[in-house]
Formats: structure tokens, sequence, C-alpha cells
């Protein structure tokens, strides 16, 4: 009978851990984007990666004639680029970037809580509308729902409550961004 409740308490104990250590990273929509330091050092991705509250929005396409991608990038302070990826060892690396790769990720530092990737697309409607930056660049709004969210926590701060923003994994290590689930 002691096996059994220790068993029991051992697999309650592990589905807490389990469900904790998700937190709120989105493991529904697939997110693989890996950006290297040592051909874009002066990207503004990597600007964002390193201050707090600086956020760029992040897409790519291909041009549809080649396999060249590009990655455009548009910062919270108005700022726009785009990366073309020439490399062998980048086109190796997979592209996927949450709902919609045209739309995209958003990649900050937050003020308290460190790097952050999420979903640009709006968690609480049609999920292929873009999320857009508001007056003051630390929320972002949908156009469609008229929810605001926060881009230090993801939460919906202003209109109808709602899903918060999906949220994946984000590291930076000094030689490439990596956003994933």
């Amino acid at each position: 009978m002691k096996k059994l409740i220790s068993s029991v308490l051992l697999l309650i104990t592990g589905l807490l851990f389990s469900s904790c250590e998700k937190g709120s990273i989105d493991h529904t929509t697939l997110c693989r984007f890996t950006f290297l330091y040592s051909y874009h050092s002066t990207s503004l991705i990597f600007v964002a990666a390193q201050n707090p509250g600086c956020y760029v929005f992040v897409s790519t396409r291909g041009d549809g004639k080649s396999v060249t991608r590009q990655v455009n990038v548009e910062s919270n302070d108005g700022r726009t680029e785009q990366n073309t990826i020439r490399t062998a060892v980048e086109n190796n690396f997979p592209y996927v970037l949450g709902t919609n790769n045209e739309i995209g990720l958003i990649i900050g530092m937050t003020n308290f809580d460190g790097l952050r990737a999420y979903d640009r697309c709006c968690p609480n409607c049609n999920l292929q509308r873009a999320l857009q930056w508001t007056g003051d660049k630390q929320h972002v709004k949908c156009n469609l729902c008229s929810r605001v969210y926060s881009l230090e926590t993801g939460v919906v701060t202003d209109g109808e409550q709602g899903d918060i923003l999906r949220r994946y994994n984000c590291s930076f290590n000094g030689e490439s961004l990596n956003a994933w689930n």
C-alpha cells in the first residue's frame, strides 16, 4: 500500500511540475526560427534581443523564383530592414514563424522578464490577423477585435478579456537567436 501511495504521489508531483514547466509557452502552433549573429550582426533583431523595451516584428517569405529567403524586420521605433538568407548554413534552418510566416513573430526584451517571442497573429479572432504597434510601442493591437496586448506580459490590457498572446521559447547566446516550442 505504501508503494502505491508513493507511486501516486510521484505521478501527481510529476504532472504538476510538467504543467508548470510549459508555463505559457504555446505548444499547439509550430515555431522554429534561428538567426545567426555572425551573418547579421547589425540586425535590429539583435538590438531588440539585448535592450529592454525594444521589440521587432519578424516575418519571412521566399522570392517566389528561387530558394532565396528574406527575413523582414520592423522595430517598434519605426525602422525596417530586409535580411537576405544566402548561406547554405542558414538555408538549412527551418523558418516556421508560428501561425503564419508572412505575419511572423514579435521578438524583444521585456523590462522585467527577459527575452520573449510571441506569435504576431491575434489569438482571439482571425488567426491570420496581424497585430500592430500601439502609440507607446510597448503594446500591440488587433484592428479586428480591438484588443490591446502588453508585450511585457502578453495579457490583454484593453478591450474584451480573452486569450493571452501565444508565446514561444526564445534565447540569444551571443551567436544565434532562437525561437522554438
